[in-house]
């Protein structure tokens, strides 16, 4: 065996390593960018789910309100208003 083929066969194991090092890594990178994708929708989901129940939430007790105002007579309605509504910053 020559150096040559000596050197040549080290040069090939190197890149045969240098190569799987790189295909190892590629795939490790894809895997945790689908894991983050993964986390990233589950994440929108929950909180398109949360601010879903709270419109839910803020409907029923305006519906609630409103059918609270519908039944009391009008000089109920003003006294309620001007007694526990007050201007933002109005003290």
């Amino acid at each position: 065996m020559g150096i040559e083929m000596i050197v040549g066969l080290a040069v090939a194991v190197l890149g045969a390593i240098a190569a799987a090092f790189g295909f190892g890594h590629a795939s490790g990178t894809t895997k945790t960018e689908a894991k983050f994708q993964k986390q990233n929708t589950e994440e929108k989901a929950a909180a398109t789910e949360v601010a879903a129940e709270r419109r839910v939430e803020a409907t029923k007790e305006a519906s609630n309100v409103q059918q609270t105002v519908n039944h009391m007579p009008d000089d109920d309605v003003d006294r309620e208003l001007r007694d526990t509504w007050k201007r933002p910053g109005g003290g």
